[in-house]
């Protein structure tokens, strides 16, 4: 089982450190800069972004985070057989995910899909109260 521990205080350094001591060996440890992952609002404001420009581009949503993701990130091509017809196609996929971003990465990649649904599709966000 995988943890991961924020270590704020020295207190919660101290447990953790006894923790660590207890643990059988062998084992892995990984330590490192704090990370804060991109809120629950955030992305709900990004679906709610992609849902406003599905309605103005007939594409829905997942394929609009795709288009987006492809335009932030870069994307490579790869070839897809229908399974039904044989027809080859070729698919974008892109480089990165936001999933993995952190607030700072998201919200550059937030903006970035803001500004070009604005821009090419006169999509804007409503002010959120």
């Amino acid at each position: 089982m995988t943890r991961t521990h924020i270590v704020e205080s020295e207190r919660e350094r101290a447990f953790l450190t006894s923790t660590i001591a207890k643990r059988p060996l062998p084992f892995q440890a990984e330590v490192g800069p704090v990370v804060r992952q991109r809120s629950v609002a955030a992305n709900a404001r990004l679906w709610k972004l992609h849902e406003l420009a599905s309605e103005v581009t007939g594409y829905d949503k997942d394929e609009m985070h795709e288009f987006a993701l492809c335009k932030h990130f870069g994307y490579r091509e790869e070839e897809r057989k229908d399974l039904f017809t044989g027809e080859i196609t070729m698919k974008r996929i892109p480089n990165e995910r936001s999933s993995t971003k952190d607030t700072k990465k998201f919200a550059e990649f937030m903006f970035t899909t803001e500004t070009w649904y604005g821009n090419e599709f006169g999509v804007w966000m409503p002010e959120m109260e």
